[in-house]
């Protein structure tokens, strides 16, 4: 009840301070200082004073009059850690202390919930400076917290820590606290990276010591830490890179690492997604990737049956069409010219009156598909009109023919395979299981759309861990199941098992994420990390350095022989009794439909 009157006190009483306090005009310094600072702030401004004569203060004044940010007042109430934890939407707070002494003795209550904190110290004589000093140094090093506005009221003073020069300096304005981490002066900073598509690590496993990185991650890294001036100490990563939330609640991998504030920042792309943790946060998005999921290749069509499959079905309806169409349209002419009584060449004049319509009809017809296939006609039609007819059938026939050559001698040279599945519906009605190799993939790949395929998808999907073979060399040598990977992967790592027709990638790609950096959360390195960042995205040098490796990929790829193999040791192919046993086989079969009509004739007559 007592407290619940000082409250009402303090509001009946507190516009006339405030005014008294604008008059003079000392506001002035801090709002230099922490105006900007709490524009920028989404959350709630804790003040804690110990009863109504903190409010003489400037200070005090000034944050209850500024009107950028929430304001809540706790007065004559002693705050512990655990109510610092229950009041989550206060991440900003402000105390009074009388001395250092008494500021040390509270040590424990800065922790670090990814805002800042405002002490201001009433008598500040100047023996406490080394303490004062030494207090910062400790809540830097143990509860990683350094955004602390230290604020001497007796000679309106705001002070910050340099824990790069271990160092005390003087906020001149807002953006005092930003000019300490624009240069670390060498700090070792604790950075994680790993073999992923666009970084490789080089070092001893015996020893877990990192010698070298490359790939475009690294060469961000490098130029990071040259204009933040600061050394990266890479820590060997663990067996499971990227990791995630298990089952039990823990953290694995990367995620794991960031989660336990056990590193400072992952230059390892990861998608930007929710990973159940709000310890991590992520940078700037650097490039955007693609989630797709790859089978093995359908089987090459055998060298016998090749002709069958070198141009389209449609194509060889087409032709039959047109041969059966053009066989009609002759015979309508013979009918023409027989029943309007056109006269014959005269060399065709003493066949004419002994042939039967049967016969003609007969003889028109394999005379037709004898011009359409491209073979000589034996004998010539008796009317000029048909063989006009005759003369643009075999100008068509020309067309076709040279269609399919051509396609038959590239069905020679690239081999050809079976339909490949090509769509996520293909896929769901293979009946086929999906192996994830990371437990990211399974949180939202399928996971909540209406999409019946998507939600059949999402029950097939099993995670694997990769032993000595890889998923993906799996998949290309068993098959049987896909697997599900990035599509830069496919492109740059893993592009010889396209480039050999061993794994098809399907191109209906299920997600497409943003990718960044990860960093813990709260990080005082996020901004300076991301200034650079995007700076080095606005000059366009991240997608040059991923040029550079995807050309260095396609170079790569001659050195395996199997693409060699693939290609031949020439770019042309010597064509061999193997390549035309499609034509040994009609010839076979054409002779034995022979033989067999000839037994048929002889016995039948």
């Amino acid at each position: 009840m007592p407290l619940n009157a000082d409250l009402i006190m303090f509001m009946l009483v507190a516009p006339a301070l405030l005014s008294v306090g604008q008059d003079n005009g000392d506001l002035e310094s801090y709002a230099k200082i922490f105006k900007t600072v709490l524009s920028q702030q989404d959350c709630t401004l804790d003040l804690h004073l110990r009863s109504m004569r903190d409010a003489d203060h400037n200070l005090v004044q000034f944050l209850l009059t500024q009107q950028s940010s929430a304001v809540r007042v706790h007065m004559g109430q002693a705050v512990t850690v655990a109510a610092l934890d229950a009041s989550d939407d206060a991440l900003h707070h402000f105390y009074i202390f009388e001395h250092v002494h008494r500021m040390q003795q509270q040590l424990k209550m800065f922790t670090n919930p990814g805002g800042f904190y405002i002490l201001a110290i009433e008598a500040f004589a100047g023996e406490e400076q080394k303490s004062l000093q030494h207090f910062m140094e400790v809540v830097w090093r143990q509860l990683g917290h350094n955004r602390i506005y230290y604020v001497q009221l007796a000679g309106e003073r705001v002070l910050l820590y340099n824990p790069f020069t271990e160092s005390v300096v003087p906020a001149e304005d807002e953006h005092s606290f930003e000019r300490i981490y624009s240069n670390l002066y060498g700090y070792p900073l604790r950075a994680y990276i790993f073999d992923s598509v666009y970084s490789a690590l080089f070092g001893d496993g015996d020893t877990e010591r990192v010698t070298r990185v490359t790939g475009p991650d690294a060469i961000a890294a490098d130029t990071v830490a040259k204009h933040l001036n600061f050394t990266l100490n890479y820590i060997w990563p663990d067996d499971e890179f990227f990791g995630g939330r298990q089952p039990n609640g823990s953290y694995t991998g990367g995620v794991g690492r960031a989660h336990r504030y056990e590193l400072d920042v992952i230059f390892a792309g990861f998608f930007i997604k929710d990973y159940l943790t709000a310890r991590i946060q992520f940078s700037a998005a650097v490039y955007m990737d693609d989630l797709c999921l790859f089978v093995q290749k359908a089987k090459r069509i055998p060298q016998s049956i090749v002709p069958l499959f070198a141009v389209r079905v449609d194509v060889w309806l087409c032709f039959l069409l047109v041969g059966f169409a053009c066989a009609f349209v002759w015979l309508c002419l013979r009918g023409l010219n027989l029943t309007l009584d056109i006269q014959c060449l005269p060399e065709h004049k003493h066949n004419a009156a002994d042939e039967r319509c049967i016969s003609i009809g007969w003889r028109i017809f394999i005379d037709t598909w004898i011009v359409w296939v491209r073979v000589n006609v034996g004998k010539f039609p008796p009317y000029n009109s048909e063989r006009i007819f005759l003369a643009s059938l075999c100008l068509v026939s020309v067309i076709f023919g040279a269609l399919l050559e051509s396609s038959l001698a590239t069905a020679y040279i690239r081999p050809l395979y079976y339909r490949d599945t090509n769509t996520l519906a293909e896929l769901d009605d293979s009946n086929m299981p999906i192996y994830i190799k990371h437990p990211a993939f399974r949180d939202d790949l399928f996971y909540g759309h209406d999409s019946q395929v998507y939600r059949q998808l999402n029950s097939k999907m099993k995670l694997v861990g990769e032993g000595e073979d890889r998923l993906i060399s799996m998949v290309s040598k068993l098959g049987g199941f896909a697997g599900v990977t990035r599509a830069a992967s496919l492109e740059l790592s893993d592009r010889r098992y396209i480039m050999t027709h061993k794994v098809h990638k399907i191109p209906e790609c299920p997600k497409t994420y943003h990718i960044g950096y990860v960093l813990p959360n709260p990080s005082p390195y996020i901004n300076g990390i991301n200034n650079v960042l995007l700076h080095i995205l606005a000059g366009g040098l991240l997608q040059h350095w991923i040029s550079e490796m995807k050309e260095r990929a396609q170079w790569s790829i001659h050195r395996y022989p199997e693409y060699l193999a693939e290609l031949g040791v020439q770019n042309w192919k010597v064509l061999t009794l193997t390549d035309v046993q499609l034509a040994f086989y009609a010839l076979t079969i054409g002779c034995i439909l022979a033989a067999f009509v000839w037994c048929f004739e002889f016995l039948y007559k």
